[in-house]
């Protein structure tokens, strides 16, 4: 029992004013939030209704014409809708990260990255490839869609099926996508949102570009990315390896400490065709491969607590599409697949293996119904698998959907609709409505957004497979799980003040009849009855300071708690960061500051605040080559995010990027 108790434990764990125009591009990419006002909330449909009510229904606009903002902002997301859309034009929030911002952040793993997003927290259980907790406006991974290059990568072997976002490199990625908060209805996604991401540039050139980094902790990082770009054929292949002896994670290794050591080797491709105008065919694949030590786990012989311990965790995937368009309609028909194994291993003696596998298959299509009506449909049909050591057993669910979008003279209002059946649980209506209005009568280069949706998500596999397990007992073995439903909404207010871009964001979600993991007694999964919230705001801002220097950042104010009125554990109440940038025609320095305050563990024992400094600078020597060098926690910081567990200290870190 104190194997799998262990490995469950450590597991759970997006104005007409042409002086604005460089403001709002940086703002839409990088945002900074706030708390949530002093007064109580109002209906959640006001201010959806407002915004609809008060269109000038009479005149119908394109979608170029609509807003003064609309020719200013070109930034083109997927995750909101499926289908492209311009990121100013959406009624929910979105934040995205390019390969430029990925590179000026110089961060090497998605969890860091996903970090210094707004709403986004982060917990790690020591240094790279160590389990990592991302949490969306509070709530976990689990409750959020993760996708890369059109794959649902989420392992339905790992609790919850949590998605191992410490694997995924950022080398290898050209574009981060997060819808935040129950707004994923497309996607079929829960309380937290979407995470999409994809290895290949649409913008990028035929080359081969090389970067190689080494840093403290003996830490090596090597990739190579390739592009062939013709007029009938996009193709593209990145390999990426990471390697670190790394430093001793937990406190509870206090005698003769060892260091625990990761390494990753990953590797991505994606090709397409165009056979004709209007018919292209898609290919894409992933091979991830980490193995990871940690301590405290269970010799398989004595299960005396030691920590020499090891977790490998391997993940192929790969997904083949169609894609049919014409001037006004369009759709995409494909099949993905995801494979995970995963070993866990004490004393280098095997303790527990699992192994999931996700197939799916899609079809999406966009209808555009004249110059200011978009229809999107499609459905999905997904197929979860799970086996260990004592359970082997799967579940389809099948999804359709359909949303409407209408543009007006100064907005547009959309409207969505999903219909779930789960083969374990029935039968399911999700549904989201998203607004935005621009203000040019009453604040130049302003508008609102509201949205509104809801969302559930069904036991996992995992779940419930421990529950009806060897390792489970009372109350968890006797429990009868049921679906989680979640609903929130979101009104946001987006502009500038002079040079000062701005986007301030309110949000309010509650899931209901939560299921979590035993932490009073660890006997497995349980349903919590009653409603359990998140509600804040966040603040987004960026101002340039100078022809060379900008600011830009984000804060999140959070207020989570359980149905009992207890704060919910790891959720800090303040999160953000913010950065100051130098550039120049060869230069280009980030200094970043993170800080999270407020938090609590299961015990409701106060979490430590944190405060980090990370400095990054790239100097392009000529156009083929750069150098690079980046320094991870400048004031040498110990507080701790996961009580118990240590970050690492001061490292320092230098490269060099050549392209071919």
């Amino acid at each position: 029992m104190a194997i799998q108790s262990t490995f469950s434990m450590r597991d759970l764990l997006v104005g007409s004013s042409t002086n604005t125009k460089a403001i709002l591009i940086k703002h839409m990419k990088m945002r900074v939030r706030l708390s949530r006002a002093w007064f109580d909330p109002p209906n959640p449909l006001l201010p959806i209704l407002t915004c609809f009510l008060s269109m000038p229904l009479a005149s119908v606009a394109t979608a170029q014409e609509e807003t003064p903002t609309s020719a200013v902002v070109e930034e083109t997301v997927i995750v909101a809708s499926r289908t492209p859309e311009l990121l100013n034009e959406l009624g929910v929030s979105v934040s995205m990260l390019d390969r430029d911002d990925i590179r000026s952040f110089g961060y090497p793993d998605l969890s860091s990255l996903l970090n210094t997003q707004p709403g986004v927290t982060v917990t790690m259980d020591g240094g790279y490839g160590k389990a990592a907790a991302v949490r969306i406006r509070g709530e976990d991974g689990f409750r959020t869609r993760i996708v890369l290059d059109g794959i649902n990568i989420a392992d339905p072997s790992s609790p919850q099926i949590s998605p191992r976002i410490e694997h995924v490199l950022g080398s290898s990625l050209s574009r981060i996508e997060v819808l935040r908060g129950p707004q994923g209805l497309l996607w079929g996604a829960d309380a937290g949102g979407v995470i999409l991401m994809s290895t290949v540039d649409h913008a990028q050139a035929s080359g081969v570009e090389g970067f190689f980094e080494a840093g403290g902790d003996d830490y090596h990082h090597a990739a190579i990315n390739g592009a062939l770009i013709t007029d009938r054929l996009t193709g593209s292949v990145s390999l990426a390896q990471l390697e670190t002896d790394g430093f001793n994670a937990r406190e509870i290794d206090a005698i003769d400490p060892d260091r625990d050591g990761y390494e990753n080797t990953s590797a991505h491709a994606a090709l397409r065709v165009q056979i004709s105008p209007s018919l292209s065919l898609g290919l894409a694949a992933t091979r991830l491969s980490g193995d990871n030590d940690y301590d405290a786990c269970y010799d398989t012989l004595s299960f005396a607590l030691i920590h020499d311990c090891e977790d490998d965790y391997e993940q192929e995937a790969w997904r083949a599409s169609a894609r049919w368009s014409m001037d006004t309609h369009s759709m995409e028909l494909s099949f993905a697949s995801s494979d995970t194994e995963r070993a866990f291993y004490s004393a280098a003696s095997l303790a527990y293996q699992t192994r999931g596998e996700t197939d799916t298959t899609s079809l999406v299509g966009a209808w555009q119904i004249g110059e200011a009506t978009r229809l999107t449909y499609g459905f999905d049909h997904e197929s979860q698998s799970l086996t260990d050591n004592s359970s082997d057993r799967s579940r389809d669910n099948t999804g359709i959907y359909l949303e409407i979008r209408q543009q007006f003279d100064s907005g547009a209002l959309t409207a969505g609709w999903r219909h779930d059946d789960n083969e374990d649980f029935g039968t399911r209506n999700s549904w989201r409505v998203s607004a935005r209005h621009a203000l040019p009568g009453i604040a130049r280069d302003w508008l609102v957004r509201a949205a509104i949706g809801t969302g559930f998500r069904a036991p996992s596999l995992y779940e419930m497979a421990y529950n009806e397990g060897p390792f489970s007992y009372p109350p968890a073995s006797g429990a009868v799980l049921t679906e989680e439903t979640s609903e929130g909404w979101e009104v946001g207010l987006v502009g500038s003040v002079g040079k000062l871009g701005v986007e301030l964001i309110w949000f309010d979600q509650q899931i209901e009849d939560a299921i979590v993991f035993d932490l009073a007694s660890y006997s497995g999964y349980i349903q919590n009855p009653g409603t359990s919230t998140a509600e804040g705001l966040e603040l987004i801002a960026n101002i340039p300071l100078s022809e060379n220097w900008s600011l830009e950042g984000n804060f999140t104010w959070l207020d989570a708690t359980e149905q009992n009125g207890t704060d919910r554990p790891y959720r800090p109440e303040e999160s953000g960061q913010m950065s100051l940038l130098w550039s120049n025609s060869q230069w280009l320095t980030r200094l970043t500051a993170h800080h999270t305050g407020k938090a609590v563990d299961p015990f409701m024992v106060a979490i430590d605040e944190t405060f980090t400094l990370d400095f990054t600078a790239r100097w392009a020597a000529s156009a083929r080559w750069s150098l690079e060098a980046r320094i991870l926690n400048l004031t040498d910081s110990t507080d701790q995010r996961l009580p118990g567990y240590y970050v690492p200290g001061i490292t320092v870190y230098a490269g060099v990027r050549l392209s071919l």
